[in-house]
């Protein structure tokens, strides 16, 4: 047992790796490794030491020196162990040095004079440009207000781009430039921010450092790259800058008693529709050679066909509108529109040119983080709430008291979840990974929320907390951590499927007289490789702000409305398991008949306003006092072995002790945490 100096509690640590050996004296043929993982912004190979490999074969193979090995891995100077992951620094070949930040144009400066009536919108077309492109061109104009007479300087041809060379694992290496963001690469390289963030986990929750090298994926071939690749960075239009804490925001002009409760209330959506004729499959796999990287391309393809990305939306938007319905024979007076994005960051700013969106109530949308960052500036300025329907992460709404985050993040997740783990201290808590030193920030963050839920119980007894860190092909393991005399609690905080299921597999095998309770993350109910059955032997908790429950008669009176309009279920779902047809309706429903029952100033009632929705409840919480607001309602759900799914209530932790720990150290801490990954303010 350890004993932590800081805290008042006992914690039995177990780390399980592979078993290791001595080296064998005689070397032999050392392989490269083909995996490669980013760390501190360095790319490293991870070679695992086999039997009868030599410090000095291993550097032979990877070109490199034994010194360059053991800096990066201290221990080895001493020796290697079979099983054992090395660090081998690599150079990545980078073909030409990116930069998708903001350009300073080379060509010569041209000048128009604005006349009455003109908008950027109409001068871009005048010219055959765009309007980023003239926001980039002049950056003190205000794009709502460009007086009469203003030379307006137009942008030229600017330094031209060259195409990414991507190499046979579909992989190219980019390093960060100064003002570069995750959202000026995403929209350069024609890749989504999150696979951009799946595929370098060590960002964490914040963005890119200067001169730091990421990993870009292959672009996703369905999503239409060339409406993305627009050609300015959207930080570079309306960027928020947050060198100094803001000042706190009171809401001072919504104070007033709303009286005008018969207005005509304007909504605005904004939704990517992007109905677009696909790209046949022989472009797309034009001088592809890696078989790997071609089977990607062909499956996404095949999965487009099936079911167009546009179809999700397509039922958000019919769940909008059985909400409008619903609310429209309440007598409101309502003027809604509904605006294709696509996937372009051009055309949401045309969007934004519409005067019916500068006088509107309250804009819902839009759905991607790099056209929701313009958005939000937008609102901002002009004080009109706006709503993000799946966004989780507290980048923007952090310093926007205007935006709505109904998703929570993953921030908010964990410490509800902590709090679970906090309550069961007297069982036997096994803490399940992966070994994958890129997440290893996560797991720190979330184990010391738990352990932080432990001091505040301040058990009598000590707390049992074993950590496992497994491989795939180890998970046998897990039975060596579980106690037979007490509750065993394993907490598999993971979205792979492959290590969900080993573990279950392995549990449900092996292990009959075990008293087990296992804790997912809302992924797994959307695992297709595990059988549910497994799940209610095993009684898997899992968390969940969206979870469905077709037998409640609420749920069946929406979808039986919802068939009888459109001639189907809304079925499409998000990797959470959130229903876009749901989703579409009780968002729409919530936001909307807030403002039906106090107008804008809806915002400062939101502790009195519960409306009765299908399925769930929001609970929304301002997360600073110069921020916005984000649904912290998150319900935890247990399988059971009689196949039933019941509800369980998170116990309510003990008073805290406010003279040792201050109530605002840990959001201070998490935002210094933030800053110092250099987040990027979407």
């Amino acid at each position: 047992m350890i004993l932590f100096p800081n805290r008042k509690i006992i914690l039995a640590v177990t780390v399980v790796m592979v078993s290791a050996g001595i080296l064998a004296q005689e070397p032999v043929e050392v392989e490269r490794s083909p995996n490669k993982v980013i760390l501190e912004g360095k790319v490293y190979y991870i070679h695992v030491v086999k039997p009868g490999q030599t410090l000095y074969s291993i550097a032979k193979a990877y070109n490199t020196s034994q010194k360059e090995i053991t800096i990066e891995n201290p221990g080895a100077a001493s020796g290697i162990r079979i099983g054992q992951a090395l660090k081998i620094p690599v150079e990545p070949t980078m073909k030409q040095e990116i930069d998708t930040a903001d350009k300073t144009d080379s060509g010569p400066e041209r000048i128009h004079v604005v006349r009455e009536g003109e908008t950027l919108f109409s001068i871009s077309r005048l010219y055959d440009t765009d309007v980023e492109s003239l926001l980039e061109a002049n950056r003190e104009v205000d794009p709502d207000d460009i007086p009469t007479g203003y030379r307006l300087v137009l942008p030229g041809t600017g330094p031209d781009l060259k195409q990414p060379a991507y190499n046979e694992e579909g992989i190219v290496y980019h390093r960060v430039k100064r003002r570069e963001t995750l959202y000026s690469i995403s929209r350069y390289y024609g890749v989504d921010v999150e696979e951009i963030r799946n595929a370098n986990p060590e960002l964490g929750w914040g963005g890119p450092k200067s001169g730091q090298v990421i990993r870009i994926p292959v672009p996703q071939v369905i999503d239409h790259p060339e409406t993305v690749l627009d050609s300015t960075p959207a930080d570079t239009m309306f960027r928020v800058e947050v060198d100094s804490v803001p000042e706190d925001y009171f809401y001072d002009d919504l104070r007033i008693t709303h009286e005008d409760r018969d207005r005509t209330y304007r909504i605005a959506y904004l939704v990517p529709f992007d109905f677009r004729k696909s790209v046949s499959l022989d472009s797309l796999l034009k001088d592809v050679n890696s078989e790997s990287r071609r089977n990607r391309i062909i499956e996404r393809y095949r999965q487009e066909q099936v079911i167009p990305q546009s179809v999700h939306f397509l039922e958000f938007f019919q769940g909008s509108l059985l909400a409008l319905d619903s609310l429209r024979q309440t007598g409101m007076r309502l003027d809604v529109r509904f605006f294709d994005t696509r996937k372009s960051i051009k055309r949401t700013v045309e969007i934004l040119e519409e005067r019916f969106l500068r006088r509107a109530d309250l804009i819902i949308g839009p759905f991607y983080p790099f056209n929701l960052e313009i958005v939000a500036r937008f609102v901002r300025d002009r004080r009109i709430p706006l709503v993000t329907p799946f966004h989780s992460e507290l980048d923007m709404v952090l310093e926007n008291p205007y935006l709505f985050q109904v998703t929570p993040s993953l921030e908010t997740e964990y410490r509800i979840a902590a709090r679970l783990f906090a309550s069961r201290h007297d069982q036997n808590i096994v803490y399940i990974r992966e070994e994958d030193s890129l997440n290893i920030e996560k797991h720190d963050f979330f184990k010391e929320l738990i352990f932080d839920g432990f001091d505040d119980y301040h058990p009598a007894e000590p707390v049992i907390f074993k950590e496992l860190v497994l491989q795939l092909e180890h998970t046998d393991e897990i039975i060596h951590s579980l106690s037979k005399d007490m509750k065993n609690l394993l907490v598999v905080p993971t979205r792979n499927e492959a290590l969900a299921s080993r573990v279950v597999s392995s549990l449900y095998y092996q292990v009959k007289g075990f008293d087990i309770e296992i804790m997912g993350t809302p992924y797994w109910t959307e695992f297709s490789s595990i059988d549910y059955r497994y799940y209610h032997d095993l009684r898997l908790i899992f968390y969940n702000s969206n979870w469905l429950d077709y037998m409640d008669p609420a749920l069946v009176r929406f979808l039986a409305k919802y068939r009888k309009a459109f001639y189907q279920e809304p079925q499409e779902t998000t990797r959470k398991g959130i229903n876009y047809g749901l989703a579409g309706y009780e968002i729409s429903f919530y936001f909307i008949d807030a403002l039906r029952r106090y107008g804008p100033r809806f915002i400062l009632s939101l502790d009195q306003y519960h409306p009765a929705l299908v399925q769930h409840r929001y609970d929304f919480s301002r997360v600073t006092n110069y921020g916005g607001y984000e649904n912290r309602q998150i319900t935890f759900y247990q399988f059971l072995p009689d196949m039933e799914i019941k509800q369980i209530l998170v116990p309510a932790g003990p008073v805290r002790h406010y003279e040792f720990r201050p109530l605002e150290d840990r959001r201070r801490k998490w935002l210094d945490l933030d800053r110092d990954w250099s987040p990027d303010k979407q």
